[in-house]
C-alpha cells in the first residue's frame, strides 16, 4: 500500500520509496531485489512506460529529509533506453517488450515527430500551412525518405498513385488473425482470416 504526499514523495510498507514522478522512481539503495523491481515497473506501467535501471545512476540526497542517503534511480520510458539518458551508463536491467502497446505507442510517435519535421521544413521553405503546395512539399519529403515502403504506379485511369507499406501495421494484423485464429474466433479454413 502506498501514501502518498504532495510534493512527489512516496512511502511502500518497508519505506523503500523515495521519490515517484512522470520521469522516473527512486528507490532506497541496496541490492535490488524483486520487489523493488516490482514496484518500479508498476510506476512505470502506471504511467504507460517501461522500467529502465542504468549502472551510474545512484543518487546521493545532499537536502532533505534524506541527507546523505543513497538511493536508485529507475527511469520510465515508452522508447527502448539503451544508455542511461542521465549518465550514459549501460543498461542492468528493463522490463521493455517491443510488442507491447505501450512501446507501439512509442514507435507511433517517432513517426508524427519526422511528419513534424516535414513540415518544418516546408515552412522554412517559404510554403504555406494548409495550401495544396504545402502538402505536396510534406508528401514528397515522406516518399524521399522512405523510399523502401513507397511505391508509385499508374493506374487503369492513368492517374498516378501511390502506396504506402507500412510493415509494423501489418506485423500487428497478421498477429491479430493469428491471435483469432488460435482462440476460435475465426476458423484457418475461413479465407477472409488470411
Amino acid at each position: 500500500m502506498l501514501s502518498w504526499c504532495n510534493v512527489g514523495f512516496a512511502k511502500d510498507k518497508a519505506g523503500h520509496v523515495y521519490i515517484k514522478n512522470d520521469k522516473h522512481i527512486i528507490l532506497k539503495e541496496r541490492m535490488f531485489s524483486l520487489n523493488d523491481r516490482t514496484v518500479a515497473k508498476a510506476h512505470c506501467a502506471s504511467l504507460r512506460k517501461f522500467a529502465f535501471q542504468f549502472f551510474g545512476d545512484g543518487v546521493v540526497f545532499t537536502a532533505g529529509r534524506h541527507t546523505g542517503k543513497s538511493a536508485s534511480l529507475v527511469h520510465c520510458s515508452n522508447k527502448n533506453l539503451i544508455l542511461s539518458p542521465r549518465s550514459g551508463g549501460k543498461l542492468v536491467w528493463t522490463n521493455y517488450d517491443e510488442n507491447h502497446e505501450f512501446a507501439q505507442k512509442g514507435q507511433e510517435d517517432k513517426k508524427f515527430e519526422k511528419i513534424e519535421g516535414y513540415k518544418k521544413t516546408c515552412s522554412a521553405l517559404g510554403f504555406e500551412l494548409g495550401t495544396d503546395k504545402f502538402t505536396d512539399c510534406t508528401l514528397k519529403l515522406f516518399v524521399a525518405d522512405n523510399k523502401e515502403t513507397t511505391q508509385i504506379v499508374q493506374s487503369s485511369s492513368g492517374v498516378q498513385e501511390m502506396i504506402i507499406y507500412d510493415p509494423d501495421r501489418e506485423h500487428r494484423i497478421n498477429m491479430k488473425k493469428w491471435n483469432d485464429n488460435l482462440t476460435g474466433k475465426c476458423r484457418f479454413s475461413d479465407p477472409k482470416c488470411w
